[in-house]
Parts: C-alpha cells; structure tokens; sequence
C-alpha cells in the first residue's frame, strides 16, 4: 500500500466515475473503492455512503483480501462473519456485499471495489453484473498503476537535480495536475504557482504560448499578473530565445542581454530569469519563465528544478506520452538492476498465525545474486530461504525480521556455511514486510583475515609450548577450524614414505579420529610428490586419478578431499600436517599457502624443541662433569690438607666449594643463562638452616650467572657467621633478607642483611679473614657494603648496579 502512496489524497474524477459505473452496472445504491491499511480501511471514491473511512472492525472488505476472484456475502446478517458488524446491526444496516479484490502485479491485494445494498440478494449478482465489477476493478488498478508512475518519473527527476527542498511544492503541483484532465489554463495555472513557491529567488512567473510568431503570456503570477495577454516577438525576448533553441536559459542580468527589449526591463520589474521550453511531443507549447528584480537570482539548479515542473506540465497534457516515459524509465532501472554487479534481492517475511516472523521467501533478485550464491535467480523467486538453502544459519531470518519489525537498515557480514561463502551488505525494509538487500563475496577478504589471524595465534602457541605433541595438537586445531575443514592432524612418515604415525588429531563433532598408524598404499597412489618434498592435493577423491579407482578406503574414514603438506628436514618429508575434508572441495592457492606457512612454522617450532632438549642434555652433562670436577677440587683439598691441624679453614673452604656447586644446580636448571634470585638464595641458605629462620622479602628475577654465584658466596659467609656468632646460633634468632630496586639514572639492586633475636653483637676488633673480604667485596665486586654492628645483630647494606645483577636482553 505504501508504494502507491494514495492513502489520505484528495477525491479524483476518474476513480469517482468508476464507482458510480459499478453501482449503476449492479443496481446498487452503494459503491466504493476500499482500501485497507493496517488498522482502518479507507474509501478513496465512494457513492451512496458518506464516512470516508471506517475501522477494519467495521471492515467488509478484509475478507476479500484473501480470496482469489469476487467475495458476495448474500445476507450480512446471516453470515458468521458479518452477522455483528456494526455497519449491519446499525446504520447504515446494510445486508448484500459483493467485492472484486484489487490486486497488483506482484500478487498482494490491497483493497476492493465493493457493491453494497441495504436488502439482501440471495441470488447475489448476476454473470453480467460480477463481470463488470472486474472490468471496473481492473480498472481502478490501472489507474493506481498510472498514477504511481507519474509518481517515480518525478520523484526521479526531483532525485537526479537534488532539488529536495521543492518535493512538497512539485508533488502538490503533480497532485494537482492529476485532476485538471487536460485543461490547458488549469494546468499551466498549477504549474505556475508550483514553480514560484518551489524557487525562493522567483518574483513573478508566466507560461508565455506560441501563437505564430510571437509569445502570449498565460497564467501569469506575481510582479507579472498585471500582464496577462501580454505579447512579445520571438526575436525579441528571452522566452523566444528559449522556445526557438528549445533550450532552457538562464539570463543573470537583462540590461546586457542581447534578447531582451531595454524598454521592457522596468515595465515588467525584470533584471534576471529562468526559462525552460514546454512541450507536447515535439511540439513547442511554449515557454515556462521565472523572473526577479535582481541580478543574478537564480543558479543552475533552479534552472533545472524549473525544468522538472514543465516536464510535470507535459505529462499531464500527454498521459500516453507519460506511461511510454515511464515504460522507458522502467526498462532503464530493470536493465541498471540486472546490470549491477553486486547482489540484490527484495524478499517478503512470512508470518506463523500468531503473528511472529519464521522465514522469508525471495520476490526478486538480480543475476548478481546467482552469480554470488552459485544458484539459478529463476528457481529461488516464490520460495523460502530455508527452502531454497537448508540448513541456512538461523540469524540469516532473525536479522533480516528485525529490519522489518523495527524498520532500521543493518550491515552485515556472515557465513552461509552450507555454501562455504561469506557475505557483507545491508539490509533495508522497504514497505510492510518486504526488505531489500545488497551484498558482495567476501569470502576471499574473510579468508585471508581468519588465516592471518590463525597464523599469528599459532605463533604465540609456538612459542610458549615445549613439547611436540602440544605443538602438533595446537596447529591442528588452528588449521580445522580455520579452514572449516572436518580433520586436522599430524604425522611421523616411516621409511621410504610407507608407513605414517599419526598423533592424536582435531575433528569436527562427528567426525571419528584417525590417530595410530597407516600404510600410504591402503588409499591409494599417494606417495610419489611427498617422496619429492611437495604438497599431496586431492580435491575429489572419486575423480582424482591417484584414488579414483578405489576411493573406499578415504571414505571410509570420512574423507571426500584431502591435503598432505609436508615437513621436511635436509629437504626430505619426515613428517607431514594433514587436512581432510568429508566433502569435495577446491582448495585454493590461498589455502595451500597457509597450509605451507603452517608445516613452516610447525617445522621451525619441532627444531627449536629439538634443540632445547638437546641443549637440556648438554647442560645436565655439563653439570655432571662441572660437579664432578668440584667433587674431585674436593677430594684433593681434603687429601692434600688431611694433615693440617686447623680444620676450621678447611671444613670453611669445602663449605664454600659446596656453596658454588649449588649455585651451579640452579644455573643448571635455567640453562646456564640466568637463575632466578629466590631460588639462589633458598639453596645455599638451607645448608645453613631451616628456612624457617630467614624470611626473604623482595621481588623474584631472573639474575646473571655472575650475580648468581657472587651473590651464593655472599649469602654463605653471612649465613656462616651467623650461624657462628650471630642470631642463628640462638634457638630463637632469625635472619631477614630484604632487597628493592632503587631508579635513578643508574637503577640500582639494594639487598639488606638484618639479624636479630641472637647474642649480643661485639664488632669484630680485625679485618678478619677471608671470609669477611667475600662480604666487603659486596655484590658483583662493587665493594659498596656498609655493615652496621648493632647491639640487637648485625644490619648490612649491599648495592650493586641493576644492570650488572639482572640477565640483559638483546
């Protein structure tokens, strides 16, 4: 109903004949053209019944919407359906209704031209009768159709100069025009006025006619009303000018224009104009010409808004000349809709009884909708997405209703899975429950974003897992999903590509595991490319030559189409990633790239374990052989000073070789690169005592192999004297280790040594041994120790440059 955009307008001579054609056809003293919105029905020509419109309660006519050819109901009051109306029980108790349904093209009813009497006719309208209420009803039609196309030529036009700002003023002229049924001054009189109110800059107006050889003015309006008959020579004015080039003209100043008469200039309070040639086929009528007193009034754009009017003037006066116009404009905008490259669809909700949305079915597509859906436009119109694509994801409904129960457009990009193929576009409601849509493939655009992002995401997999079999199980995943493949997985080749290990693999739901080990030849020629290092692709084992002759085995274990991409070492496959697909498919360049990129990755990733476990051996042999060495440094001190007296020095010097064997098990364990602070100092403080009598506060970081050991030999001798002299040597006594980092233009490490709960602290009254150069040498050899004898326990400060404690990243 929207599209004809007829509700509410003012009554016209041609539906009001028809309907007074129908009631005199029928004997009837009612008639109407009826038309039914969605919560009233409206009369758009009535005779015999006054109301305008009524409500769809009071409504007749709904229940012609469904029915195929002429409703008549003999007896209203009979009749369950209309037995309490309140147009039957009470004024204007009418009893026999008959009504043909006004249906358009596309099939949609949209009212009735109903009969209606107040006695009942139980033999209801004879043959004759019932057939001039179609010939009258198809009429009506016609005219709707004929008016809605007047309707889009203009509003195409008034579109084409953007001119929005005169659409009221040109449909007001158009409406207008629709009724004057060729009368020549009415029309000229609307189009007039209609121009002067659509162009702000106009002061008077006139449609100035060819009679011969000169211009006679008619309907003039504004500072040219006193003018009216008014002739001028065709040689000598703008408007002939413009009515012997047929061309429109713009003048922005009369006193240098060399068609206008000087003498005419301050008659008619002229300075500027427009003026456009009006027409009937080829025949100049005359010319339509705006005017004002000042110079320069009026821009291009008013010059072609003006145009459009005299074009509104044309199609009045010639009504076939209009409809071949409009059959044109049709068979332009059919040919541009057929030509688009993007896909286009107009497509109509469908409703269960209660109202709510289900599905949609296709009313019209474009050959751009085949093309980017792979399916043939003329089998889809008239049916269901679900019908047409089943198994269509569920949002492709549900979004498409909210456009049509909220009105509001919405962009799109989704999958049709079923189809393997992403789309993006908008969708728009049109009028009721139609939408429209306009969309294009982008499948490829989608594709390369999901596989960009797969490979970063299997990236950062890469190089946070340790193990192989995480590696493999990571990259399969990524890779099944990312392809929408049904299997994804990863295998060891055996000898000469014979045999394969498969690890444990991802499926999609449904799809069973392939994991343990396969022979090549069970499914068929495949091992020649990955004997050579390159890529097996099949994309329809059942045509393929390499398995075609016995695809069974493949689809056995659900497989339609497959890739094998090998992972090569000194350019032999040892191993290959594989992808299988339960249907057939065309993997693309595009996918084989990705796949390779991953077996890449995957290789570089299994390299890089390899290499780590092989440094983990080395570093536990070199651990086994540096610990071995410090065993035997022992052995030979303990021989060698087995005679010295004094074993304090000796048993102090095992101690210390001890104290960097430990240092050395923690280096171990972070590869010789770096150890972590915490750690350091937990394994050589617990040879000292039980870790219950330190508390450590500070935060944990990775520390270089220097710092590790300097820091193991500091912590040993303040923990031996204390274990000696100190707080460890009382049952009650206890050490805290503190440590900060401090910022300045050298970030420093700051560790504090602070005792307490022991004896009674007397400073030492020499520089001490050995022992205590270790503490004054403080951290890393800086020798910044300050040492604070306290009556409580010993306080010590050490500071040593961030940068020489911490590991230095590269």
């Amino acid at each position: 109903m929207d599209g004809f955009d007829i509700l509410d307008t003012p009554a016209e001579e041609g539906f009001d004949d028809l309907v007074n054609l129908a009631a005199l056809a029928c004997g009837v003293p009612v008639a109407l053209v009826s038309l039914v919105d969605r919560d009233r029905q409206w009369f758009k020509a009535r005779v015999g019944f006054p109301p305008c419109e009524t409500d769809l309660n009071s409504s007749v006519c709904k229940f012609v919407l469904a029915e195929p050819d002429i409703l008549q109901i003999p007896d209203l009051r009979a009749d369950p359906r209309t037995s309490t109306n309140p147009l039957v029980t009470g004024e204007p108790f009418i009893r026999f209704y008959a009504g043909a349904p006004l249906r358009t093209p596309a099939g949609i009813t949209i009212g009735s031209l109903c009969v209606i009497d107040q006695q009942p006719r139980l033999e209801g309208l004879t043959p004759a009768q019932q057939d001039a209420l179609r010939r009258a009803a198809r009429q009506v039609m016609t005219l709707l159709d004929m008016r809605r196309a007047i309707q889009q030529r203009d509003a195409l036009r008034v579109g084409e100069t953007g001119a929005f700002r005169a659409r009221e003023a040109l449909r007001d002229t158009q409406a207008a025009l629709a009724i004057v049924d060729g009368d020549l001054p009415a029309a000229l009189r609307h189009v007039v006025a209609g121009a002067i109110r659509a162009i702000p800059a106009a002061e008077g107006g006139v449609v100035e006619l060819l009679d011969g050889a000169e211009l006679v003015y008619h309907t003039p309006a504004g500072t040219l009303a006193p003018h009216v008959g008014l002739r001028l020579s065709l040689t000598h004015s703008l408007a002939g000018h413009c009515a012997t080039t047929r061309t429109p003209q713009r003048m922005d100043d009369a006193l240098t224009n060399p068609h206008v008469r000087r003498d005419l200039c301050d008659r008619l309070k002229l300075r500027s104009a427009i003026a456009v040639p009006v027409l009937r086929g080829d025949t100049v009528l005359g010319v339509l010409k705006l005017q004002s007193a000042q110079a320069a009034a009026f821009t291009d754009a008013d010059l072609a808004l003006l145009g459009l009017f005299a074009g509104a003037t044309t199609a009045s006066l010639a009504e076939s000349e209009a409809r071949a116009e409009t059959r044109s404009q049709d068979v332009y905008w059919r040919g541009l809709f057929d030509r688009l490259s993007e896909g286009f669809m107009i497509g109509e909700v469908v409703r269960d009884t209660a109202g709510r949305i289900t599905d949609w079915r296709f009313l019209e597509v474009n050959p751009a909708w085949g093309t980017l859906l792979g399916l043939e436009p003329a089998t889809v119109i008239g049916r269901t997405v679900r019908n047409v694509i089943p198994g269509v994801e569920e949002e492709w409904i549900t979004e498409f209703a909210q456009v049509v129960e909220s009105g509001e457009a919405v962009t799109f990009t989704r999958e049709v899975q079923t189809l393997r193929r992403w789309y993006e576009g908008r969708a728009f409601k049109l009028d009721g429950d139609r939408f429209g849509t306009i969309f294009l493939d982008v499948t490829q655009r989608v594709g390369a974003e999901l596989r960009r992002n797969a490979l970063l995401q299997l990236g950062d997999g890469l190089r946070d897992l340790t193990t192989t079999a995480d590696m493999t199980r990571a990259a399969a995943e990524i890779v099944g999903r990312t392809l929408g493949a049904t299997r994804a997985g990863f295998g060891r080749i055996i000898g000469d590509v014979e045999e394969i290990d498969i690890e444990p693999d991802w499926t999609a739901p449904g799809q069973v595991s392939i994991a343990g080990r396969h022979q090549f030849d069970t499914y068929g020629d495949l091992r020649a490319p990955l004997r050579q290092g390159e890529p097996l692709v099949i994309n329809d084992v059942t045509t393929d030559p390499r398995t075609a002759a016995d695809p069974a085995a493949l689809q056995a274990i659900g497989v339609g189409a497959l890739v094998n991409m090998p992972v090569r070492e000194r350019e032999r496959a040892v191993a290959m990633f594989i992808v299988h697909d339960v249907h057939a498919r065309v993997w693309t360049a595009e996918e084989l790239g990705f796949l390779r990129n991953v077996a890449d990755r995957l290789e570089a990733g299994v390299a890089r374990v390899r290499a780590e476990e092989l440094q983990g051996v080395l570093n536990h042999e070199l651990a086994h052989r540096l610990k071995n060495t410090l065993a035997i440094v022992q052995s030979i001190a303990s021989s060698t000073l087995r005679n010295v007296t004094e074993r304090e020095p000796v048993e102090a010097f095992e101690r210390r070789v001890l104290a960097l064997s430990r240092a050395h098990d923690v280096l171990m364990h972070k590869s010789w690169t770096a150890a972590r602070m915490r750690h350091v100092m937990e394994s050589v403080l617990a040879m000292q005592a039980d870790m219950d009598r330190f508390a450590l506060d500070g935060p944990d970081m990775d520390i270089s192999p220097q710092a590790a050991l300097s820091l193991s030999l500091l912590l040993h001798e303040l923990a031996t004297n204390a274990l000696k002299y100190g707080a460890l040597s009382a049952t009650t006594g206890k050490v805290r280790i503190a440590w900060r980092t401090e910022d300045g233009k050298a970030p420093t490490l700051v560790l504090d040594w602070s005792e307490s709960g022991g004896p009674a602290v007397i400073p030492p009254s020499n520089r001490g041994g050995f022992g205590s150069k270790l503490i004054r040498m403080g951290l890393v050899g800086t020798r910044v120790a300050d040492l604070r004898y306290d009556p409580v326990g010993l306080q010590a400060e050490f500071r040593a440059p961030l940068a020489d404690v911490q590991v230095q990243v590269h």
